[in-house]
């Protein structure tokens, strides 16, 4: 069954130095077979649909590799549940920021969390994602600091961007 996704690549910045432009990014996912591709944003956030997220993502990241300088992760979240995370960002205040990662236990440390050193709190978190505030505005932390937790590679993006994703998706 066709069903629209979205992919939140790590590291791809369009049209800068390394990553693919727009359209490349775009003809990637047609030629992986995935339809009505379009890019939120320039961070390498993409909406699509796909009766196979995953091996659409694969196909994607194979093509990127051999034709421009990115090589990373990209998680890839169904609709629904980017939309169900969307309202779930409504009351958290602060410089509210959403870490993707696919880990194979659930968070390790208790819920708020806040690293000894400083810098930001987990308010919400489970195996394929964190809620993060950070304690200044228009500051990142969640990406090194969950890495580092995690052992694994993680991407963020702004609640704004997550906001904007699930507009897209209405």
């Amino acid at each position: 069954m066709l069903g629209r996704h979205v992919a939140f690549f790590r590291n791809l910045n369009l049209g800068q130095r390394g990553s693919p432009t727009k359209d490349q990014l775009l003809g990637a996912f047609e030629a992986a077979g995935a339809t009505g591709a379009t890019s939120v944003r320039v961070n390498g956030t993409v909406v699509f649909a796909s009766s196979s997220p995953a091996r659409t993502r694969d196909r994607v990241c194979s093509w990127l590799i051999e034709h421009s300088d990115w090589c990373d992760v990209a998680p890839v979240r169904p609709a629904r549940w980017v939309l169900d995370l969307a309202e779930g960002l409504k009351g958290v205040e602060g410089n509210a920021e959403v870490a993707f990662f696919d880990a194979r236990d659930d968070f390790p440390q208790a819920v708020p969390w806040r690293p000894a050193t400083g810098r930001l709190t987990v308010v919400r978190a489970d195996r394929r994602h964190a809620i993060v505030v950070d304690d200044e505005p228009r500051t990142s932390y969640a990406t090194p600091v969950l890495e580092r937790l995690l052992g694994l590679r993680v991407t963020s993006r702004g609640a704004a961007t997550v906001l904007a994703v699930a507009d897209r998706l209405r």
